[in-house]
């Protein structure tokens, strides 16, 4: 709290009357970016769903790939906060939130894969267990630009190599020929 009331030319007492602990500053700085940032992968996932019912198909490399982009594209349009949340959340009361983002991908992942299945698309699901750990991983391979701090350059050299990695591997998984 020194450092940052400090940097904005004040005191810590005068912080400490705006916010009255470290949790409070930190979730008036990242909570309305954050909400925004859930509600924008709740958005998405049902997108998802949406197209898979309207053309009884998985998507196809190229929207993929157009997805994923646009990921980055709201990452660096919201980098700072996207650094707060990986890379200074700990000890705070926001310090599990990428985890909750991922339990929300894996809940309408979950669903997606279910109906995939009844539209005969998919054999079956891979197992729960299993299934979490590839969704928290494709989380982290995405968020690696931010844990790394990459520039937007660097960051969409890499969404290079890493679209069709993910891509190739849930294909694998799904039985689907790339």
């Amino acid at each position: 709290m020194r450092t940052i009331a400090q940097k904005a030319g004040m005191t810590t007492g005068a912080i400490y009357r705006y916010f009255p602990d470290k949790n409070a500053l930190f979730a008036a700085l990242v909570g309305p970016t954050a909400d925004e940032i859930k509600h924008h992968f709740e958005k998405l996932a049902h997108f998802q769903m949406r197209m898979l019912e309207l053309h009884n198909k998985i998507e196809e490399f190229a929207e993929s790939s157009d997805s994923l982009l646009q990921v980055v594209d709201f990452i660096f349009n919201r980098f700072e906060v996207f650094n707060l949340l990986i890379n200074r959340s700990a000890g705070s009361a926001w310090e599990n939130y990428v985890d909750s983002l991922i339990e929300l991908d894996l809940t309408s992942t979950q669903a997606y894969l279910e109906k995939m299945v009844q539209m005969k698309l998919l054999a079956q699901s891979p197992p729960p267990r299993h299934l979490a750990i590839l969704v928290k991983q494709s989380y982290e391979q995405v968020l690696e630009i931010v844990a790394s701090q990459m520039s937007r350059e660097e960051a969409l050299e890499y969404m290079q190599l890493l679209i069709p990695f993910l891509y190739a591997g849930w294909s694998t998984v799904l039985g689907k020929n790339t």
